[in-house]
């Protein structure tokens, strides 16, 4: 079975009217890992309007953007790590450095 490539997520809140969280610092622990594609490069969500205030429980993927909690994450490494993530098109030049 062959999976198709995920495609970048870049908003989330768009079709709701409601501003989109912005990109965080790096999650720099080594034991969280994306549900979705599986790439273990992560960063924390900010307020949209102070990016000074992080959601310490929300995480959000540099590879496919998803959004997801960090106990998902960190149950996603614990139960179901890989070592091979799933191609993501599209958007990553809009990843933050």
């Amino acid at each position: 079975m062959v999976k198709q490539p995920i495609v970048f997520k870049e908003f989330y809140n768009k079709d709701r009217d409601l501003p989109e969280p912005l990109w965080g610092g790096e999650v720099e622990e080594a034991d969280i890992q994306c549900p979705t594609c599986g790439s273990a490069d992560m960063c924390y969500s900010a307020h949209p309007n102070d990016p000074e205030e992080i959601f310490p429980s929300t995480v959000r993927c540099r590879s496919c953007g998803r959004i997801t909690d960090y106990y998902e994450a960190f149950k996603q490494k614990q139960h179901h790590p890989t070592n091979t993530p799933r191609e993501v098109v599209g958007g990553q030049d809009e990843v933050p450095a």
